[in-house]
């Protein structure tokens, strides 16, 4: 006699794991809003995230919809939002972003495999809800970034520790746009869409870290986001602000590191 064993396929496992992450996503975009868990929490909801995409990276989760559709250059990003004029969110707000080119609308006979420039034909979708970081905890942007700037509340900062303390995100390494805004891994433009459209001038600017469809980081190097608690205070201008750290010893960090693994630390020396 024989015996005929049914298991489940290839395909039907990897659509089971992509179900329990968006359904996790949801919830967590659902929970992340409340002042709970405070700058612990933050920091592990922003490794949760980059977990999440790095899972969507490597079930190569694309950004077309329409069957027979291909996606080209996929890019895996978690973006942190960068709007002085927008206080309750600017450097909380943050939401996981897929983006690639659709083969459908390449029509002049380009190769869609060549295309690397995101500002021109590529498509974004967030496929979970934007979510906030606690009340009270913020993301600390690169030194580059002279829009929102780090101020010890004594003003004196010379002799405060914190003003050492800033996100390193190198630029994207497989692109040879590198002299584009969207390629310099400080910013990019983008509007929360549950379908896939392109880049508008409508569009807010975020903070990014890249992941390649490997799973592995797109910077070269090693990438630290620093999170803080403090307030953040508005600038003369609508396009300023001033963050106003607790104390030298409310910060966090995490790691990204060059193979796509997400780690968290409190060390002063990563930190500084």
């Amino acid at each position: 006699m024989s015996h005929v064993r049914r298991g489940f396929t290839l395909i039907e496992l990897l659509v089971v794991i992509t179900v329990i992450l968006l359904i996790s996503g949801m919830f967590l975009g659902l929970t992340q809003n409340s002042n709970s868990g405070g700058l612990v929490g933050g920091q592990r909801m922003l490794a949760s995230s980059l977990k999440s995409l790095r899972a969507m990276a490597l079930l190569n989760q694309g950004v077309t919809t329409q069957q027979g559709s291909t996606t080209y250059n996929a890019r895996y990003r978690l973006l942190i939002l960068n709007d002085p004029s927008d206080p309750v969110n600017h450097l909380r707000q943050y939401v996981i972003a897929v983006g690639g080119i659709d083969s459908r609308t390449i029509t002049d006979g380009s190769d869609p495999s060549s295309i690397k420039n995101t500002d021109l034909r590529y498509k974004w979708l967030a496929p979970v809800p934007a979510s906030t970081l606690p009340n009270g905890v913020y993301f600390i942007p690169p030194t580059s970034d002279t829009t929102t700037v780090s101020d010890p509340e004594d003003k004196v900062a010379d002799s405060w520790p914190g003003n050492k303390k800033y996100s390193q995100i190198p630029k994207i390494a497989d692109t040879t746009f590198q002299a584009s805004t969207f390629d310099t891994g400080s910013s990019m433009t983008f509007l929360p869409k549950n379908q896939p459209d392109n880049l508008g001038s409508d569009g807010k600017k975020w903070y990014y870290v890249e992941l390649q469809p490997s799973g592995a980081s797109n910077h070269p190097g090693k990438v630290m986001m620093i999170l803080a608690s403090g307030v953040l205070v508005p600038g003369p201008s609508a396009s300023t602000a001033t963050f106003q750290p607790q104390s030298a010893n409310q910060f966090s960090g995490i790691v990204l590191r060059p193979n796509g693994d997400v780690a968290l630390t409190n060390n002063a020396d990563d930190l500084n």
